[in-house]
Formats: C-alpha cells, structure tokens, sequence
C-alpha cells in the first residue's frame, strides 16, 4: 500500500516554479530528439554512407545521445505528474531508496548519463591507438566499430550494475519523494556518475589534440587518412567539455553541498541537451558528404553525385570515385 505525508500550502507554492521549469525540459529534449531523428536520417538515407565505419561510429554516438534526450524528456514526464499530484493532494509519497531506484525513468537517465562519454571516451583511445600504432591496430581491429558498440554497452552495464548492487545491499530507508539519482543510489554512486561525465568528456579533449598534434607532425599516409575523423571529434569532445563537464563540476559540487547555485545546476540538464543536438551541426559544418546528403533529403531532390576521395591502399596514393545518392522520396 502507498503511503504518503501530508504538506503545507507554503511547501506546494514552491513547485509551481519547478513545474515549470520541468516543462521546459521536456519541450528542450524533445527538439533535441528531433534533431536526432534528422541526423539519422541522413546517415541511414544512402548505404554509402552507412556503410563506412566513420559513419557507423556517429551513428553510435547518436543513439547515446538519443537515449540522452529520452531520459531527460522522461525525467520531465514523471516530476511533473508527481508535482501536480503534490499541488492537487498536498500529499507526497513516502519511497525507499529501492523503490526510486527502480523507476523507470531514472534508469534511463543512468543510460543517457553514461553512455555517450563512455563512447567518446572508447572511440578517442581507439584513434589513438590508430594513430601512434597504426599497423598493430589495422591488423587486430578491422571493424573498430563494432568493437567500440560492444566495448561501450559492455561499460555502460557494469557502470549501472555497480549503482543497483549498492542499493541492493544497503539497509532500506527512506529516500527523498522525487527519486533523484543521490536519493536512490546515494551521494557515493551519484559523484560517480557525475565524475564519469566530468572525466570522460575531458579526457576524450585531452587525447584529441594528442591525436592530432600526431596526425599533423607524422609523414605516415595511413596515420593521415585518421585526420577527417579525429577534426570531428576535437570539436564535440571540446564542446561535450563545455556543455556537460563544467555543469556537472557544479553538480558534483551540489551532490555534497545542497545549497549549490540553483542558476548554474538547473540549466545544467538544458546544456546536456545542447550536447547532444550539437553533433548534426558539426558534421554539417566539416563533412561535406553529409551536408550534400542533408540538402538532399531536406529539400527531395537528387544531387547527381558526391566526390568522394579516397586513399589507394595498395600504393597510397589518392584517387576519386563518384557515387550517385540515392533519391529521397
């Protein structure tokens, strides 16, 4: 049987703010979530382009990304309801940490958090493999994205394991009604999450610049085809840095100290957001393979081609193919 406490109306006046407040994340992830939508559509729109690694790789980042959006729509979903029940009934539920632990909303928002720096950070040291031993890694890596979906899920797992093993062997007590991470898993999992935010997008920056500070200084032609994929991801690892790492600097900050600036932690989830609809600006902006695909499918027609160069691996010179697109219906 659900039990609940009752409020004052001084308690319920404040929530009206948050409603709001939660609305707007909605409305923001489900932008974002559109944004995905059209940047799968233009990878999954020509089997030229979804067919190259390169491209299977933004695709992975997209659907971490996506489930990003999802969770933080969701999350908006379930305190909205709940706080509008709270206004209606000036009652609150009274929740153990296990029972918010296993909302559904806040396991997505464990797969949305972890995720996405969990596979920049695989795919950055994967390039750096490819660039200072590239031989060793052509040879034992033939299809890195497969590797890097796998790797990435495999991480992600054992990363929300370890939140429900802690629940599950702790005492059960009372958690805060609105089922936040810290309520459920406790202050020691939440910096944890917050820290693989912080950590994975920095250092995924860090290895990015190693990577093509070596592009550019090496003579090697097969270390130089990686330059195209490393640009891409020194500019969203830098922007991932900005976007996600310093907000949740502030959150870690406010996991341990609750008055932590609300005008810094609460746009924290918009700025997370930002992060995951910024890839389709990037790629439009450096691939230009993927913008031409972008106009076709935006505006119906059928461009008669797109030049792509690509390295002759026999004797490494460069040579260009042509390749009609496909006509979007």
């Amino acid at each position: 049987m659900n039990q609940s406490e009752p409020v004052d109306d001084e308690f319920v006046e404040d929530l009206y703010d948050t409603i709001v407040y939660h609305r707007i994340n909605m409305l923001v992830a489900a932008f974002i979530f559109a944004l995905n939508l059209l940047l799968f559509a233009v990878l999954l729109s020509n089997p030229t382009m979804y067919r190259k690694p390169k491209n299977q790789v933004l695709i992975i980042l997209g659907m971490a990304d996506t489930m990003n959006t999802i969770s933080i729509f969701f999350m908006g979903w379930n305190r909205v309801a709940l706080y509008t029940r709270v206004v209606n009934t000036h009652q609150i539920p009274v929740r153990t940490n296990w029972q918010c632990a296993m909302e559904p909303w806040l396991v997505l928002r464990g797969i949305g958090d972890v995720w996405p720096p969990i596979v920049q950070m695989i795919f950055v040291v994967q390039k750096c493999a490819a660039v200072f031993a590239p031989v060793w890694y052509f040879q034992h890596f033939k299809n890195g994205s497969i590797v890097l979906f796998a790797s990435s899920l495999a991480v992600l797992a054992v990363s929300l394991l370890v939140g429900f093993v802690g629940v599950f062997l702790k005492e059960s007590k009372k958690a805060k009604y609105y089922c936040g991470r810290k309520a459920a898993f406790g202050t020691d999992y939440a910096t944890f999450i917050y820290a693989i935010n912080i950590l994975g997008y920095f250092l995924s920056f860090v290895i990015n610049c190693v990577n093509l500070v070596k592009v550019y200084v090496t003579s090697n032609k097969r270390v130089r085809r990686q330059m195209k994929n490393v640009r891409y991801f020194l500019v969203i690892s830098f922007l991932s840095f900005v976007l996600v790492s310093i907000p949740n600097a502030i959150s870690l900050f406010s996991a341990h100290f609750e008055q932590a600036a609300n005008f810094i932690s609460k746009p924290s989830t918009w700025f997370s957001c930002a992060n995951s609809g910024i890839n389709i600006f990037v790629y439009l902006s450096l691939n230009p393979e993927f913008r031409q695909q972008f106009i076709a499918l935006i505006y119906n027609r059928n461009p008669k081609a797109v030049l792509h160069t690509e390295s002759d691996k026999s004797n490494g010179t460069s040579r260009q193919r042509t390749t009609p697109l496909v006509r979007v219906q």
